[in-house]
């Protein structure tokens, strides 16, 4: 069996608690966990219902800011989501509090 790794860009493994926000309601922010993160996407843990094909959000802080990624949902086992990005949004400024 050829172990070769034919991905486009390494994962690296983290473990960082992120707020996803629901697709089609910007109000509700469901917490999540980010375990693995490359250049071109994430593996994330979230209670959401979405199916390969569908986008979610995903909300991070750093430095103070704001950091939103939109990813287009690629594959999905139980409520583990792996995340093709498509889009950022920094927010400047404080970074808002999410429970």
């Amino acid at each position: 069996m050829d172990s070769t790794n034919t991905r486009r860009c390494p994962r690296y493994r983290m473990h960082t608690p992120v707020s996803v926000v629901v697709p089609g309601s910007a109000d509700m922010v469901v917490p999540g966990l980010v375990s693995k993160l490359s250049r071109a996407g994430m593996e994330v843990y979230a209670g959401v219902n979405l199916q390969p094909g569908e986008v979610m959000e995903v909300e991070f802080r750093t430095e103070g800011k704001t950091v939103r990624v939109a990813g287009v949902v690629r594959n999905r086992e139980g409520f583990c989501f792996g995340l093709e990005f498509c889009a950022l949004r920094i927010e400047l400024g404080e970074a808002p509090v999410r429970g």
